[in-house]
């Protein structure tokens, strides 16, 4: 065995070698991703944007952080493909009424250019219903996308059923989102893409927690809303002009109540007169 007598720098490998990776850069797919309609985030995506046939995982620090805003670009272009969303669930009781829940708008899903009627929605009862929903949704042919809000449960029970639902999504070249609370950002995953996302003063702090590649430090910021929207104040009446509306509000907020209260005697007087 003879000794080496040269030693090859490891960065010149690499330049002979563009084909070897190493760790602080990002990793080079065959298969392109999915524009997310966002460039800045496209450029930090593997893909150049949203994978295919692969489990891409959102956190969310509560409901309605623009989730379904940062998504929408991406599934506008699925024309002729059908998509599935499995709504959250509360199992074992009734969702309380001061609990926030951000669900599908109809109308701001057409206003985004997104054919509703492609689109399935399901309300599970129990966690075991969602989870059912989201395999046989991934079993079905010609799926476009599948947008689902995972159950609350064990983080093993958890890593299992995502394990099963990565294994799903690589049949095929559908999109494959799951939202979940961020509580879980510290639990493993077999997802190959995860996003934090945080809505600061009108803008989401996208957080790379996991891609294939080297890791993002920082976040990705995006303005989900248009700038005069942030910028647009809510106008004061003159304390003058707030004290003449006054009575003219209060008259207009008892008209209903005085016919309401009107009908119900004219009921009450028909009912008796027989």
């Amino acid at each position: 065995m003879r000794a080496a007598r040269a030693l090859v720098p490891l960065f010149s490998a690499t330049e002979a070698r563009p084909a070897l990776w190493t760790a602080d850069q990002a990793a080079v797919t065959v298969a392109p991703g999915v524009p997310s309609g966002h460039a800045v985030l496209d450029s930090e995506l593997p893909g150049g944007g949203w994978p295919r046939g692969s489990l891409t995982e959102l956190l969310l620090d509560a409901p309605g952080q623009g989730e379904l805003t940062l998504l929408a670009p991406a599934l506008a272009q699925l024309e002729g493909r059908n998509c599935v969303w499995v709504l959250p669930c509360t199992p074992g009781a009734r969702r309380p009424a001061a609990e926030p829940e951000a669900l599908p708008y109809a109308p701001a899903l057409a206003a985004a250019g997104i054919d509703c009627a492609r689109h399935l929605f399901v309300r599970p009862a129990t966690a075991r219903e969602s989870w059912w929903a989201m395999e046989q949704a991934l079993r079905g042919e010609h799926l476009g996308a599948l947008i689902a809000w995972l159950p609350a449960g064990s983080s093993d029970g958890d890593f299992r059923a995502l394990r099963r639902l990565q294994l799903l999504a690589s049949r095929h070249q559908a999109l494959v989102f799951v939202l979940r609370d961020t509580s879980a950002a510290r639990a493993p995953s077999p997802a190959v893409l995860r996003l934090q996302l945080a809505l600061r003063e009108g803008v989401l702090q996208t957080h790379l927690l996991k891609r294939r590649g080297c890791p993002l430090p920082d976040p990705v910021p995006l303005a989900l809303q248009p700038a005069h929207w942030r910028a647009g104040r809510v106008a004061v009446l003159p304390a003058r002009l707030a004290a003449r509306s006054a009575p003219a509000q209060a008259a207009t907020a008892a008209a209903p109540e005085a016919a309401l209260a009107q009908r119900a005697r004219a009921l009450v007087a028909s009912l008796l007169g027989h």
